[in-house]
């Protein structure tokens, strides 16, 4: 009878013993809301931090008054979004399965996230969403473009087809009196990727409405050689706006080497738009 009660607890002691080390084996790891606040300390990207919470077992604190915090502690809001998305992870969700069906069906039902790099310089072509007047718009205004065609990464879409793509005005005056033409300027800042983060992007434009500058100046001195008095109504002669009419295109580039993570079906071997 002792004999039995000794292997019967030497047995429960070994299942125990087991038990971390085939989590370690696993690479289980379980994710709080410190270690996100963590990650962004490190100046971490968004898309590497989201890419983290996608492939971890978490235990998130999603409270709304939490997240306030969180987001006073400066994290992304893409980061917030993927920790109320998946508290408490995917990849527990992936190992449940994996007990219950075969690896061919965990293979076809799971999603695969999949980091790509978009280089620097990476060229993509944008066009203006609607029409912008330099006399309907001011400093800081933000202006819409939409993407052209879609961008891909060693066959993966990372920016889709129709992607937002959002500029700031940086000038813009009214055309004024004495033929003064209007001006526009403004600075691309970003284009949404496939995984809702922002991708930079750099590119100037200005454009100039037509100036009357010229035709002011002779009608001034035309008419004063008639009638002097006359030489001032001139100086109600206005230029044109700037404008840049709805779907006029830029080339534009990608500012700095950023990481996008996309999720695509074991069964897929890219994103197709």
């Amino acid at each position: 009878m002792a004999k039995s009660l000794l292997s019967v607890l030497l047995v429960l002691a070994l299942s125990v013993s087991f038990v971390p080390l085939a989590l370690a084996q696993d690479g289980f790891t379980t994710l709080s809301n410190g270690d996100v606040v963590t990650m962004v300390k490190a100046k971490l990207s968004s898309a590497l931090i989201v890419e983290k919470i996608n492939t971890s077992s978490c235990n998130f604190d999603t409270f709304p008054s939490v997240l306030a915090e969180l987001k006073y502690k400066g994290v992304p809001d893409e980061v917030l979004m993927a920790m109320v998305r998946a508290p408490h992870g995917v990849r527990k969700t992936a190992l449940v399965a994996k007990n219950r069906v075969s690896d061919t069906a965990v293979n076809d039902a799971v999603s695969v996230a999949t980091a790509l790099t978009i280089p620097d310089g990476t060229g993509l072509e944008v066009e203006a969403t609607y029409t912008v007047s330099s006399a309907d718009v001011e400093e800081g205004t933000p202006v819409s473009f939409t993407v052209v065609q879609p961008l891909k990464v060693n066959g993966v879409t990372v920016i889709a087809r129709g992607a937002r793509a959002t500029a700031r005005v940086t000038k813009a005056k009214k055309g004024g009196s004495w033929g003064r033409a209007g001006q526009l300027s403004w600075s691309m800042q970003d284009v949404v990727a496939i995984d809702g983060s922002r991708v930079p992007l750099q590119f100037g434009k200005s454009t100039k409405g037509d100036s009357k500058g010229g035709t002011v100046a002779t009608g001034m001195v035309v008419t004063g050689l008639i009638f002097l008095p006359a030489a001032a109504l001139w100086g109600f002669k206005k230029g044109k706006d700037a404008k840049v009419p709805a779907g006029r295109r830029f080339d534009v580039m990608v500012h700095g080497d950023t990481v996008v993570s996309v999720r695509t079906n074991s069964s897929e071997d890219a994103v197709r738009q």
